[in-house]
């Protein structure tokens, strides 16, 4: 957070103290105007914090209700009136229109979105909402269940591969060992703010050129609060296939494979030390008991029988012709020497010593 305290004429008022305290948890932080009339406040968690400026000789200026969220640069300029430092101005916070501090593209997906949002699929996934940012394709599942046994989604931004894409949790990397997934995903009940720039964004993230993903987890505050969720499916609720039949061929019923998922937890959070210390506590539980249906078709006995001695007359030899090469049927291929005859376990070859016609030939014993 920055800004600029002037007085009502717009010259620069030094050596102004500025507080900002966040509403939730009642954490001050405190800084003096310069000679030019600025202030900054770098690396302020998110929240949402009320800014007070105040000097002898003016009124103090107060504007509640300023949200700094994560990747974020907030301004808030105070102007101070001549007066009382007992009176107090209070001043509603506006929305700017634009953004003039940074030069970044990207999307902030903020608690709302969270829980009001339809997220999709049984395990929640908060990377479904990464297609509300500018220049992503649809998110899309890869690799196998082995593999990506997280169910971790990827995008590609602005044309790049998902290699380029770089995954943080509180600025911190996860990504996997090969770049595609995101090692741990946390319940979309944990998430607090989840930044995503897409490009222009500042040198600290230098190593990527497609997307960066920071998610921000939810704090404790001077009150208890809690939450529970269960997200469930079960076979007995689910409607069949088309190819799924209650009864067999032979009448007999068919049951459905029984199929029981459950995605539940819960989460607290609250002071340690008010306007001090806090917790946050999350757990996720997931249960999942998969039954499968699988319609495969296989050919009759009649129907095996009738193809094998279509294409293979004399597949009697097979049984013994191993037992003694002499036994073997003298089958000669009509198109040539070195050609499979019928028989698989031999190859006829024209014999010039014994028989000099041509198309004579004797079997040859060996492994083809």
């Amino acid at each position: 957070m920055l800004g600029t305290v002037t007085d009502a004429s717009g010259a620069a008022v030094s050596n102004a103290k500025v507080t900002i305290t966040e509403t939730n948890t009642g954490i001050t932080h405190t800084s003096q105007t310069n000679d030019s009339g600025n202030y900054v406040f770098p690396d302020l968690p998110p929240g949402r914090y009320t800014v007070i400026a105040e000097q002898s000789g003016f009124k103090r200026e107060s504007r509640a209700g300023i949200d700094v969220i994560v990747n974020s640069t907030e301004r808030v300029d105070l102007v101070l009136q001549p007066g009382n430092v007992s009176e107090t101005v209070t001043v509603e916070a506006e929305t700017p229109i634009l953004q003039t501090e940074r030069a970044d593209v990207g999307e902030k997906i903020e608690l709302t979105q969270l829980e009001e949002l339809p997220i999709g699929g049984p395990v929640r996934n908060f990377q479904g909402l990464l297609a509300l940012a500018p220049g992503t394709v649809r998110p899309h599942r890869d690799h196998s269940e082995f593999f990506n046994a997280q169910d971790s989604l990827s995008t590609e931004v602005n044309g790049q591969s998902r290699e380029f894409n770089q995954l943080m949790i509180e600025g911190v990397s996860d990504d996997e060992r090969t770049g595609l997934l995101q090692i741990y995903i946390p319940p979309a009940e944990a998430i607090q703010t989840v930044d995503v720039s897409t490009s222009n964004y500042t040198a600290e993230f230098g190593r990527a050129a497609g997307a960066v993903t920071n998610v921000i987890l939810k704090s404790g505050t001077n009150s208890f609060h809690g939450s529970a969720y269960e997200y469930n499916r079960v076979s007995a609720l689910a409607a069949r296939s088309f190819f799924n039949r209650p009864f067999t061929a032979n009448g007999s019923p068919n049951p459905v494979a029984r199929t029981t998922y459950n995605y539940y937890g819960g989460s607290l959070a609250g002071p340690i030390i008010r306007n001090k210390t806090f917790f946050f506590v999350d757990v996720l539980h997931i249960s999942d008991i998969r039954g499968q249906f699988n319609f495969i078709a296989v050919p009759t006995d009649a129907f095996l029988h009738r193809q094998s001695r279509r294409y293979w007359p004399h597949a009697v030899s097979m049984r013994w012709s191993r037992q003694s090469p002499a036994a073997r049927p003298n089958y000669t291929h009509p198109g040539g020497r070195n050609e499979l005859c019928q028989d698989p376990f031999a190859v006829v070859q024209p014999d010039r010593t014994q028989n000099p016609e041509p198309g004579a030939a004797r079997p040859v014993h060996g492994a083809l």
